[in-house]
């Protein structure tokens, strides 16, 4: 989490999924301080590939009622791939 106002996410991705993972992709975000489960939406694919660990940075937002999240919080992305 990177501001409880926005409720924007920022997470790591492999940087092959550049291919697909786009802008109103939408995934699941589970949140360990509040051991619960979000539903996101990617809004913007950072076009930088780390060269060391091959991944990308890629930013969400956080949909619906969520006020028990605070900035720094920490958690695990579940982006379904294209079927």
């Amino acid at each position: 989490m990177l501001d409880d106002r926005s409720l924007e996410v920022e997470l790591i991705a492999p940087s092959r999924w550049r291919a697909w993972l786009k802008p109103g992709c939408g995934f699941a975000v589970h949140i360990e301080e509040t051991d619960k489960t979000y539903p996101a939406v990617i809004t913007r694919v950072e076009g930088r590939v780390d060269p060391v660990s091959q991944t990308i940075k890629v930013f969400g937002e956080i949909q619906g009622d969520a006020n028990d999240l605070m900035a720094g919080m920490s958690g695990r992305a579940n982006i379904p791939p294209p079927k």
